[in-house]
């Protein structure tokens, strides 16, 4: 399960930025310009940091559980996963800094 978790907090950042690459380049036919697209990155916008911050958390709780019981853990898995909070959070400030205000 936690493997699983990784993999789609791995994924989401990417598909943010396939999905506003596709955009730009119109790459996606038109299919930006319409209300799915806006639902879509308005949901991705919310979901991918939130799933980010769950799979750090899950790590670093398995990290200290572990560490607790004698093993001497490796961190990388628990950087690997703030590494990925940090890239969801920064895609984000990035999509805030394209809006416009109308």
């Amino acid at each position: 399960m936690k493997n699983i978790l990784g993999l789609v907090a791995g994924l989401l950042p990417q598909v943010i930025l396939l999905l506003l690459l596709g955009g730009r380049f119109d790459l996606l036919g038109g299919w930006n310009h319409t209300d799915a697209a806006s639902g879509t990155l308005m949901l991705l916008f919310v979901v991918t940091p939130l799933v980010a911050a769950a799979w750090w958390i899950v790590e670093l709780l398995a990290y200290r559980a572990s560490a607790k019981t004698g093993l001497h853990p490796s961190p990388g898995r628990v950087w690997l996963a703030a590494i990925v909070l940090v890239e969801s959070l920064a895609i984000d400030l990035f999509i805030l800094s394209q809006l416009e205000m109308h």
